[in-house]
């Protein structure tokens, strides 16, 4: 599905994420306002110790007593701590064993481990860190997952056999990334890509399956330039997907024996392709694009001509294709082929069953009810039942069991949810806005009903090619429930409203995204619910960019900001990127060579004097995304201007705050800085 960046008090495996969308602490530079110990030395900023966070000062005498006391009074006593928010579990990323049984990862231990679920619910994974991914091998009986350290993304491989036994490590190098294996048919061999050779190019692996030892280096099977993953495996038959950034992939064939590679989807400028999929009998591949449209599509493309068909073309983004992998060609009266999509509609998304003929057209649609925020789809064997991963408002993560001829679907995962009543929690309501170019932006807000001269958290999503959606957060909920406005826009470059309105925040239009979010301050200002004075940033990966980007350029707007690993410099930030990252995010941004200039007018360090508000900073050591290193000069150049600046790193963390352990430290801080510098403030009267 949709990419998201890092989610702000949620846990989404990164299978989710562009994300986000595990840790555990050993640097806590800052606990919430109360001063600092002396922060670890730091290679690329003027090493510094943080100055105690002043405290607001009370309202004077002469404030309005009947506007600030009754607006702070009238703020709700939260129903739930911020703690019990947290401790709710999630089931997710489930893979099909039959129509029955599923694995899947749930986070009871406090990282998203391996169980298996159905007649019987059991763990089958124990890390301090979490399983990223995982596949079934064809006949249900072993699976692959991948698992880094430390949140490195540095993801290793691992076999695991359902009959019994420990997980055995496939490959032990730290260094080096590996993505999630494809199978044949036949489970004998598996494909994938890995940076062993430079550390920067993904080149293409087959190994073979069959014997559970570890890999002894293998050799690629080819050497590629760039990002590249495998996306299925059919006979010799392997689809291999080339990114060049999020909005700009192609599709390639390779021969396993031969070596030989097809471009399918040669094009000029940016055309997306995600999610392809061999059709049953290997004549096509199904795969969603933008290609030549506003939105993502299902489009067929003739593997020995390369011919395009269309499948399932919508005034909306299709999101997530999954097929069944199947072990035999159709027989008389079987479909030739089934998938199931999601549909996203202003980020709700909504599944489609297709059943497809010969000639690649929908022989019949089923609509199921089951919508929300869809995470994993996967298919069984059988092509009769698929497991979905969906999530909502006030609904966390769930596993469903649905089936693809009715649409009916029904719950299989009882996740912990620390004895919280989701119909007292507070659901999203969609608005829109105008911006400084008479374009309309979306927005969701989550408050309570009937409060006035609320204080509003600005919640920003990463990325910047994701969406803002309507999944479950503890933190949104907390605030909410305790009297916060929480509001999630979609400013423009966000997914999920065309190809056009994706493009309209490149490059060096960069900082108008950031004009949108003063727009959405304003609107905010001018309701009735919402105190002008007391408005907060918060956002994490791009979204933490966008954070500094609107306390400089308007730095009246706001009352404090809270950055989770968050872009300060854009040209250290792709000076120290993994390289196997940087040419995807020069595509975004700029490159060093050519665009220095711009790099450094979009860069918040370079403006950090405009900074008024407090700001907190939260980041992981092992983050290869965004270096560590843009925490800690952003907060040492306000330390040094006397800004009030909280800094919290987690040294077992990478890119985001996934270990439960650490959730319990970073999020409760948030909320005591938010509640002395935002909503303990005095009111202002409207």
């Amino acid at each position: 599905m949709s990419g998201r960046g890092v989610l702000l008090g949620s846990h989404i495996p990164r299978s989710r994420l562009q994300r986000i969308p595990g840790i555990a602490l050993v640097t806590l530079l800052a606990s919430a306002c109360s001063g600092a110990p002396k922060a670890p030395p730091c290679t690329d900023c003027t090493p510094w110790s943080p100055a105690p966070i002043p405290r607001p000062s009370a309202p004077s005498a002469s404030a309005s007593a009947s506007t600030s006391a009754a607006a702070v009074s009238e703020s709700p006593p939260a129903l739930y701590t911020i703690e019990q928010l947290l401790k709710i579990r999630r089931s997710n990323a489930p893979r099909a064993l039959d129509d029955k049984e599923f694995v899947y990862l749930y986070d009871a231990p406090g990282t998203g481990q391996v169980y298996r679920g159905g007649a019987e619910t059991k763990q089958l994974t124990s890390y301090p860190d979490r399983v990223s991914s995982l596949r079934v091998a064809p006949g249900g009986k072993t699976v692959v997952f991948l698992k880094d350290q430390g949140g490195d993304e540095n993801d290793q491989l691992y076999r695991l056999d359902l009959g019994g036994g420990e997980p055995v490590t496939l490959t032990s190098a730290p260094k080096v990334k590996h993505t999630l294996p494809s199978f044949d048919p036949a489970a004998k061999r598996i494909a994938y890509t890995s940076n062993a050779r430079n550390g920067k190019d993904m080149d293409l692996y087959v190994v073979g399956w069959g014997g559970g030892q570890a890999l002894d280096a293998p050799k690629p099977l080819v050497e590629l330039t760039g990002s590249f993953s495998v996306t299925d495996f059919q006979g010799d038959r392997l689809l291999v997907t080339e990114a060049r950034s999020n909005v700009d992939q192609d599709v390639w064939v390779v021969d396993a024996k031969t070596k030989a590679k097809k471009l399918l989807t040669k094009h000029t400028g940016d055309e997306r392709y995600e999610g392809a999929r061999l059709s049953r009998d290997g004549k096509v591949v199904y795969v969603l694009t933008d290609a030549g449209r506003e939105f993502m599509s299902l489009v067929a493309i003739d593997v020995a001509t390369a011919k395009r068909t269309d499948v399932l073309v919508e005034d909306h983004d299709l999101a997530g294709l999954a097929m069944p992998r199947w072990g035999a060609a159709a027989k008389k009266g079987d479909p030739e082929d089934v998938a199931l999509i999601g549909v996203n509609v202003d980020g709700v998304e909504h599944l489609a069953v297709l059943t497809l003929d010969k000639a690649r057209k929908v022989q019949k649609r089923v609509d199921p009810k089951l919508s929300g925020v869809i995470h994993t789809m996967d298919l069984a064997p059988s092509g009769k039942v698929a497991f979905v991963s969906v999530e909502g408002s006030t609904h966390p993560t769930e596993v469903y069991r649905l089936d693809l001829a009715t649409g009916d679907s029904t719950r299989v995962t009882e996740s912990d949810h620390a004895g919280v009543d989701e119909s007292k929690l507070i659901d999203a309501k969609l608005a829109q806005f105008t911006t400084f170019d008479g374009r309309k932006i979306s927005y969701f807000t989550w408050a309570p009903e009937g409060a006035t001269h609320m204080p509003a958290v600005v919640e920003l999503h990463g990325g910047p090619e994701a969406q803002a959606q309507p999944w479950f957060s503890g933190v949104r909920q907390y605030l909410a429930l305790a009297g916060y406005m929480v509001v999630a826009p979609n400013v423009r470059g966000s997914l999920g409203y065309g190809k056009s309105f994706a493009h309209l925040d490149d490059k060096d239009k960069r900082e108008d995204s950031v004009r949108d979010l003063a727009e959405l301050g304003k609107t905010l200002s001018l309701r009735p619910d919402v105190d002008p004075k007391r408005i907060a940033l918060y956002g994490g990966s791009y979204g933490g960019y966008m954070v500094l980007a609107g306390l400089t350029l308007y730095p009246d707007l706001w009352a404090a900001g809270v950055d989770v690993v968050g872009i300060a410099n854009f040209k250290t930030f792709l000076e120290q990127t993994a390289p196997y990252r940087r040419a995807l995010r020069e595509a975004e941004y700029g490159s060093l060579d050519k665009d220095a200039a711009l790099l450094d007018k979009i860069s918040p360090i370079h403006k950090v004097d405009k900074i008024k508000a407090p700001l907190m900073v939260i980041h992981g050591t092992n983050d290869p995304r965004v270096p560590v290193g843009e925490a800690k000069q952003i907060a040492s150049a306000l330390e040094k201007r006397g800004v009030p600046v909280q800094l919290m790193v987690f040294e077992d963390e990478g890119h985001g705050i996934s270990k439960l352990k650490n959730r319990l430290k970073a999020y409760p801080a948030v909320v005591t800085f938010l509640d002395t510098f935002v909503k303990k403030h005095a009111p202002a009267a409207k």
